[in-house]
């Protein structure tokens, strides 16, 4: 990719990052929360009140930490009947139009939850249980979207230098 590598290895050093804190912290956390409040709510009959909602936000933080990592992997999900049938061409085609679409949507979804931001902080929105705020979250979304976009674009800049460049050079 030339003058970008450097760029793009180290938004994938940073996604892997992302995929260690979720694999490794994020998801047994949920596990251990939603233990214990098992084990809390049947035996003691008392259940924790607020792990619900962490184990939702938490949740929320995985799903956001993985995106990433699984387009790097190429482990999403795509039409792999028609993909794999298709020729080079329509694969480029394929791949230029599936990173297209995925920067409206990421780019979307970031630019509204950046939005919502200044009303959240305005009006003191924050989670019934735990009383945390919400913005940070919305702004971490934020994060996440911009660099899902940047990858998208690595990804089709990559695909269309594939489709241009000829094998050999």
């Amino acid at each position: 990719m030339g003058g970008i590598k450097p760029i793009v290895d180290g938004f994938n050093q940073l996604i892997y990052a992302f995929h260690l804190v979720a694999a490794l912290l994020v998801l047994p956390g949920m596990v251990v929360l939603i233990g214990l409040d098992v084990t809390m709510r049947y035996v003691t009959l008392s259940p924790i009140t607020w792990a619900q909602e962490a184990t939702s936000l938490l949740l929320a933080v995985s799903i956001m930490l993985g995106l990433s990592y699984a387009w790097t992997r190429r482990v999403h999900v795509s039409m792999e009947i028609l993909y794999e049938r298709g020729g080079g061409l329509f694969r480029g085609i394929g791949d230029v139009l599936t990173c297209l679409c995925g920067i409206f949507l990421f780019g979307m979804i970031g630019w509204q939850a950046w939005r919502d931001i200044p009303f959240m902080r305005a009006f003191g929105e924050r989670t019934e249980e735990l009383g945390l705020a919400l913005w940070p979250f919305r702004l971490f979304l934020c994060a996440i979207c911009v660099l899902l976009c940047a990858q998208l674009l690595f990804s089709m800049i990559a695909s269309i230098r594939a489709r241009l460049v000829p094998v050999g050079r």
